[in-house]
């Protein structure tokens, strides 16, 4: 009897141990474990980052788990301890929290406004995985608290072009864009290999780690001082990134020094009134090291030596066509500005990414009189020297460009 009571009862306290050890594991000593299961991790590195801050620990077995996906209170425990934004008093209570071990971490983020009750209306629902995109968007709330820049900044980005094919593929709503912007432009989450975000699946405490170290780095910072984040910005201005990426600047008009949004979404009659166009965005890559600035990896794989004289320049156009004999050559001597053609992006790249271009045979099928096709395009203009373009829709109104 006597050890069969010693059985149970160490096999109670065994799992006593494992449902303490279930919520985010304590940092306190955490400076002089060695985890057993980092050596050669792509975030071993940022794991011993983060140990050495008091960011995040490891468990009582001597193991990480990198690899173990996180859930929404153990994000918020963690992220609790980077800010540095700090609150006096916490006063949103979700009712499934209370009583909950992260209900404090929570609490203070939905306070300073990283957690938004919003997006939770019923339950916060602490214990469930973490998605990729709650784990970008607490990050940019974040950011928008941390410094008025940012919040300028979401707003800029509402209608930015996401440099990712999911944008293509309408994997991310319009509503998930801006913050997505955020994190991108600041360098905090560069998304896959590919390009993609995956917003909807789980994330990783290794990932979150590695994130969580750089959104300290950004916290606090201003939105002016990332490159990439410009250009995302510009492009949710005004159509495109070319101030933000290249020397050129706008011409005035009439005294005017209108910026591209003016001729966006214009109507403009291409020659011999083959068809109508309109230009939606006009983005831009520089061809040094082998394409710069935050589209480059999303309409470039690879750009030839005779380019490097050239900024590379993406068009989404609009086509609308008057005549069943339309053709490649026939919108490009009917187009007046070089800042446009008809040529299209490459089957390497448009075909991976997603993006959807003018097809490479049955051009004037494609473009059936009275149809209208979106299509991306690509064009280029000079990178040496002195040069100046323009382009001018049907009711007057007109962009130039020059440097």
């Amino acid at each position: 009897m006597k050890k069969l009571l010693s059985t149970f009862l160490v096999a109670f306290l065994f799992m006593g141990s494992v449902l303490i050890h279930s919520q985010e594991p304590s940092h306190a000593n955490a400076q002089s474990v060695s985890f057993s299961d980092i050596t050669g991790h792509w975030a071993e590195s940022d794991i011993k980052k983060a140990i050495q801050h008091g960011y995040i620990g490891g468990y009582p077995d001597g193991t990480f788990r990198p690899n173990a996906t996180i859930t929404r209170a153990e994000y918020a425990t963690i992220l609790s301890r980077v800010t540095k934004l700090e609150n006096k008093n916490s006063h949103v209570m979700f009712p499934d929290i209370k009583g909950h071990w992260s209900q404090e971490s929570v609490m203070k983020l939905a306070e300073l406004g990283f957690i938004q009750a919003s997006d939770y209306p019923n339950n916060f629902g602490a214990d469930r995985s973490l998605t990729r995109y709650e784990m970008m968007k607490w990050l940019s709330n974040g950011l928008v608290k941390s410094e008025p820049s940012f919040e300028e900044a979401l707003d800029n980005t509402k209608k930015t072009l996401l440099p990712t094919p999911e944008i293509f593929t309408g994997k991310i709503a319009e509503s998930q864009i801006p913050y997505i912007a955020l994190v991108k432009g600041t360098g905090i989450s560069e998304g896959f290999e590919d390009g993609t975000f995956r917003l909807d699946k789980t994330t990783t405490r290794a990932e979150v780690t590695s994130i969580l170290l750089r959104y300290a780095d950004v916290e606090g910072t201003n939105a002016r001082n990332y490159k990439a984040l410009n250009e995302l910005r510009e492009v949710g201005t005004t159509g495109t990134n070319i101030e933000s990426l290249t020397p050129y600047r706008y011409l005035k008009n009439n005294g005017i020094k209108n910026n591209f949004s003016v001729i966006t979404d214009k109507q403009i009659s291409l020659r011999n009134n083959i068809a109508i166009m309109k230009l939606h965005r006009m983005i831009v890559v520089d061809t040094a090291n082998k394409g710069s600035g935050v589209y480059a990896k999303l309409f470039v794989k690879s750009i030839s030596e005779n380019m490097k004289d050239y900024y590379l320049i993406f068009n989404e156009i609009s086509i609308t066509s008057n005549s069943n004999k339309i053709t490649v050559n026939s919108m490009n001597n009917s187009i007046e500005s070089s800042l446009v053609s008809a040529s299209r992006i490459k089957d390497d790249i448009s075909t991976i990414n997603h993006i959807p271009t003018i097809p490479l045979s049955n051009v004037s099928e494609f473009f059936s009189k009275g149809t209208t096709k979106k299509v991306w395009t690509m064009s280029v203009i000079d990178k040496n020297g002195t040069a100046s373009y323009s382009l001018k829709s049907d009711n007057g109104d007109f962009v130039g460009i020059y440097k």
